[in-house]
Formats: C-alpha cells, structure tokens, sequence
C-alpha cells in the first residue's frame, strides 16, 4: 500500500515568499503533497507553537489576497505537486468562499480541511466550486464525527496519537483499531493521520495501523534554518512509509 507524506506549510512564515522557497525543500525531500495554512487572527484550535507562527506570518502581512497571490504562484510552479488548504471558519469567511472555492478550482486545490467551518451557505458554495471537504475525528471517537466523515466527500483526518491526559474512548486505545472501526463503518476516503507524529518511526505505526498518508509538521517547520537537514528528514518519513 502506498502511504501519501504530507508536509504542513504554514503560509506567511518567515514571510510569503519565504514559505514559497520552504515548498521547494518540501517537494525536493520527495513529499506527496503539501498542506498549506493562511493565518487566522484567532488560532484558538493549534498549539502555542503554531499560534506563535501565525502571528508572526499577520505582522508581515495581513492581507489575504497577498496570501493567495503567493500561493497560486507556487500552485502554478509545481502543478504535478498535490495542494490542499487547512483553513479556519474565520479565513474561509474574510476571504469570501466564492472567491476562495474559484481559486482552488483555477488553482487545482480540490481538498479544504476546516475544523470549525459552519456556515453551510459557505459549504454549499465550496461545494457548488467542486471543493472537496475533509473532516476530523480524534481518540474520542464520537458518533457525531464519525457521521461527519461517513457523509465528507473529502478525507478523514484521524489523530494519529492521543496526547497525554486525553480522553479515550474505551475500545479505541490504538490507532489501528479507530482507523478498522471507520472502515466498517463506511468511511469510504481516504483516512489520513496527523498530530503527535514526530519521527518517522511513528509515519511507520500509521502505515502499520492502515493509515493512507500522515502529517509531518513541527518536526519539518523547525529545521528551516537547516534546509539540508529538512528534505534529509523528508526523505527518511518517506523511505519507513515504502512498500
């Protein structure tokens, strides 16, 4: 089985351009995809590390047409690289989901993961631009989101490991057993994993555990002053996935 390595791209940091030349290293160190974030003012849902590049990324710009211009100029430069957009209900709303839903369709950005989009005109619309619409569950594995996933004609975005102290639902202690329920249940996407992979021993447990692709972040984002280091890291999240 093929397992797809996604790096996150968190846009605006160090700068616009500066994240451009980032996607380089990314798709020279043999990544899949390339999930690209445009910063809130309000990142309530991510961790203070990420919080505190999103405010970097708004004090060199604020402004989102900016941010788009910069990205369809790194879309266009590598169209045989797959994109995606993870964006907040906030983001999805300053930028218009008409305007937004047109320029991932000019743009070859099929997939949107947003998870706190609730505006269903918003969704009709990105939905009406041929957007695709992931959607999230965790350890928790609450009906509700199970339902989300089973309905998305997107991919499933699954924890990949439980951080310390979470809930757990009983029954569901380990990502093979969450990702098998899914499966039964109808889940037809793709499933996806991400959070709390920090080496690629951990990219292996997904693939062990049936994952179809997982998230490398931080991990990545912090050897950017080491763009040797960075693709060289790449590549050995992608040689533990390889068949």
């Amino acid at each position: 089985m093929s397992v797809k390595v996604i790096c996150y791209l968190s846009f605006g940091y160090p700068t616009i351009e500066g994240s451009a030349e980032m996607a380089e290293y990314y798709i020279k160190g043999g990544c899949d995809a390339i999930e690209i974030s445009i910063p809130p003012k309000n990142p309530y849902r991510d961790s203070a590390y990420l919080q505190d590049l999103f405010h970097k990324a708004m004090d060199q710009c604020s402004d989102y047409e900016e941010y788009l211009n910069g990205i369809a100029r790194m879309t266009d430069k590598h169209p045989e690289t797959e994109f995606f957009f993870v964006l907040y209900h906030e983001v999805i709303m300053a930028i218009g989901a008409g305007k937004l839903g047109n320029f991932c369709r000019e743009h070859h950005i099929t997939n949107i993961i947003s998870g706190d989009l609730h505006d269903q005109e918003a969704i009709d619309t990105l939905h009406k631009c041929g957007v695709k619409l992931a959607r999230s569950v965790n350890y928790k594995m609450e009906e509700a989101d199970i339902e989300r996933c089973i309905q998305a004609d997107g991919f499933t975005y699954m924890q990949a490991f439980p951080s310390e102290g979470q809930y757990i639902a009983p029954g569901y202690e380990e990502l093979e057993t969450c990702i098998r329920y899914l499966r039964t249940r109808k889940v037809s996407e793709p499933i996806y994993c991400g959070a709390g992979i920090k080496c690629p021993e951990d990219a292996a447990r997904v693939k062990a555990a049936g994952g179809d692709g997982f998230f490398v972040g931080s991990s990545i984002i912090k050897l950017y002053e080491k763009p040797d280091e960075l693709v060289k890291l790449i590549q050995e999240y992608k040689q533990a996935v390889q068949n």
